[in-house]
Formats: C-alpha cells, sequence, structure tokens
C-alpha cells in the first residue's frame, strides 16, 4: 500500500513543485580549504598561496591542528618578542575596486601573552582585521580620507580556544561614501564605520595575507588557526537557513525550504562547492524526506555548487505538538527551526489524514483534480 500511496502523492504534488533554485551570480576573490595539505605553487601538490614570510622562531604549518573543517588546516605560532612582520602566506586575487567580502574560520590558542597584532590584511587599500589588546578584542581597521588616518571599529572580546566564523566587508571603494562592517559568529560588531572616503587610488584590494602579518606590539604569543578563508566582490554563505513555505500543504510530509545565507544581507549566497548538510529532529518523531511524496527518507542533503536554496519534507509522527529542526555544516553556522505539528498515524498506516490544503494552489487545476485523485485513493483502498 505505501507504494500506491506514494504513487498518488506523486500525482497529487507533481503541479506544484518548485522549478529549482538558480544558482547566484559568480563572483571574482579568492579561496583555499586547506585541503590540498600545502601553502605554495611549488609544493606537491601545488598550494593557492603566491608567497609566504616568516621571521625567526615563528611557523607556518598546514596540519591537522588547524582544521576546523576536513583535514588541514593554517597553524601560524608566534614565538617571537619584537614587533613587525611575524609569518604569514600572501595570495594575489583579481583587482576589486567596489566592494571587497572576507570571511574565514579563526581560533586562537596555547595563548602565552596578549597584545595587538593583525591577523588578515587587504592591500593596498590596508584593510586590516586585528586582535586588539588589552582583552584581545577584534578590531576591524581600514585608512580613511586624504591623509590617509587610522579609523577602527571595536568588537566582543576573543575567545581563546574557540573557532569562530569571522567576516568582513568594505563596500563603496573609490567613493567618498564608503563603509566598513564587522561580523563574528553572525553577530555584527557594532553598528560599522560610515561615511568613509576612499576616494583615494590606493584603495583598492589585489593582495591578501593571513597569519599574523604584523604586531604592533610584539607582546603577542601563542597559536592562530585558519581554516576555509574566503575573499570576494560579492556576499558570500555563512550561514544555514530553515522555513516553513508560505503555504503549508499536506499535514502530513511538510515542506521545508535550506538555504545558505550571508551575515552582511540576509539573502540567499551560492554554495562554494557541494555542501553535504546534516539534518536532524529534537524535541519530537519524524523523519525527514527528499522527495514531496515523503517516501524517502534521508537524514542529509547537498546543496550544490552556485546553489544557495533546497526543498525538503518532513513527515511528523505520533502526537501532536512541537518538533524543533536542525540542519549543521562544519563551514557553516548552524540553523533550527521550531514547529507545531498535527498527531500523526504510524507510517504503516496506508490512510489519510488528506487535505485539501495540497500546497499547490499557484498550480492551475490542482484543486479541479482532487476528486479524480481521491477516486484513485479510494479503489486502492477496495482493491485491499
Amino acid at each position: 500500500m505505501r507504494a500506491g500511496r506514494a504513487r498518488v502523492w506523486s500525482g497529487v504534488l507533481a503541479g506544484c513543485l518548485l522549478l529549482p533554485f538558480l544558482p547566484a551570480r559568480a563572483s571574482e576573490g579568492f579561496a583555499d580549504n586547506f585541503e590540498t595539505g600545502t601553502l605554495l605553487p611549488e609544493d606537491t601538490p601545488p598550494g593557492r598561496w603566491d608567497d609566504s614570510g616568516v621571521v625567526g622562531a615563528n611557523t607556518l604549518t598546514n596540519g591537522a591542528a588547524g582544521a576546523h573543517r576536513g583535514r588541514f588546516g593554517l597553524t601560524v605560532v608566534d614565538r617571537a618578542t619584537a614587533s613587525g612582520s611575524q609569518a604569514s602566506i600572501h595570495a594575489n586575487v583579481t583587482p576589486l575596486t567596489s566592494e571587497v567580502h572576507v570571511r574565514t574560520w579563526l581560533r586562537m590558542r596555547a595563548v602565552g601573552a596578549v597584545g595587538s597584532a593583525v591577523v588578515m590584511q587587504g592591500l593596498p587599500a590596508l584593510v586590516e582585521l586585528r586582535l586588539l589588546a588589552p582583552g584581545p578584542g577584534w578590531e576591524l581597521s581600514l585608512r580613511n580620507g586624504a591623509s590617509r588616518t587610522y579609523v577602527s571599529l571595536h568588537g566582543a572580546k576573543v575567545e581563546a580556544e574557540r573557532w569562530s566564523l569571522v567576516e568582513l566587508r568594505v563596500r563603496g571603494l573609490g567613493t567618498a561614501s564608503a563603509e566598513a562592517r564587522l561580523w563574528v559568529d553572525g553577530v555584527e560588531q557594532g553598528s560599522g564605520l560610515t561615511g568613509l572616503d576612499l576616494r583615494d587610488d590606493a584603495n583598492v584590494v589585489d593582495t591578501v595575507m593571513v597569519g599574523e602579518p604584523w604586531s604592533d606590539t610584539g607582546t603577542f604569543t601563542g597559536s592562530l588557526d585558519f581554516d576555509d578563508v574566503r575573499v570576494s566582490n560579492a556576499p558570500m554563505a555563512s550561514r544555514l537557513e530553515l522555513r516553513r513555505p508560505v503555504t503549508e500543504g499536506a499535514k502530513d510530509c511538510l515542506a521545508v525550504d535550506l538555504s545558505l545565507r550571508a551575515s552582511s544581507t540576509g539573502a540567499p549566497a551560492p554554495a562554494p562547492y557541494d555542501a553535504d548538510v546534516a539534518l536532524a529532529v529534537q524535541g519530537g518523531a519524524g523523519r525527514f524526506h527528499a522527495e514531496a511524496d515523503c517516501d524517502s527518507p534521508v537524514t542529509r542533503v547537498v546543496l550544490p555548487t552556485g546553489a544557495s536554496e533546497r526543498r525538503v519534507y518532513f513527515r511528523p509522527q505520533g502526537a501532536a505538538g512541537t518538533v524543533t529542526w536542525e540542519a549543521s555544516h562544519a563551514d557553516f553556522l548552524p540553523a533550527s527551526l521550531t514547529v507545531d505539528v498535527e498527531a500523526q498515524p504510524s507510517e504503516d498506516n496506508g490512510g489519510g489524514p488528506w487535505t485539501t490544503d495540497l500546497g499547490c494552489t499557484s498550480a492551475p487545476g490542482a484543486v479541479l483534480a482532487l476528486p479524480a485523485l481521491l477516486g484513485v485513493w479510494l479503489r486502492r483502498r477496495r482493491a485491499r
């Protein structure tokens, strides 16, 4: 009976399936998830970074200790006690002349002493992500005006031994009304820097430096881990989101929209690679499904490269109440959504509940076709 019921559901819902979500526009920039296990082009296999610089006893390592996701990540160890350049890797990018978006997972650990240090830098505009002592706290700084005076935005305290997703954005390069903003774990830090004068010809980013390209005081010692570093001229995916469509549809096969979104805009953002997202339910019973007939249970789904959204389905089981849906992926901030569900029969029961709210009100003829479809269902019930 389950197979017959699935075919009926397929017929009911075929007219109201969503068109595939279109990929977002391509962007210019740079990305490294460090999974080559190497850093420079001359390494085997070739790495993504064009150059590196290490001073004294400091080190740069692409290894398991610095991994937030996958096998490898970048670890910078600062053992020096003098100011200046410490240890960093550098990548040349297509010049970003209007806006710059940067994101990375970053962790500070094994801290011997705190001190102010630059951990990411965009040149020649001198857009900098810093650890600011005392604290240390997050800081976004850049040069402003004809005299190129430093201006900065201070954020929350940096928590040692904890990974944070750090994102920054500068818009309006080349204008007198630019802005710069910073997010940590999806939360904007402060109210942003606005009304910046970035008309100077130097206000372009064509080189990105990661690690510890500069230390103001030379007092910081410890390790910095980086993973999934990305630079772009467009907003990038930073978090997952779960939503119920406005039209709810059948009560025993609930549509759920899963998407990737940018912290800076809240809008859908493209997956940078095939993102394998884990799905879970808490506080209730039921299973996720890949298709609208709720006949294909899954615990994971893939958001393909370039796509920002896809629809999955959830079939509740048991008593009415609330359930919490969860979606997670190591490279993006997780999502959860608590919804009310109606009491449902066992999955082994081929009967209803049936509803006239099929979630297809925009599909021509969907309601008119309902009597015929119910007739098919009744004939199958008698055949049993």
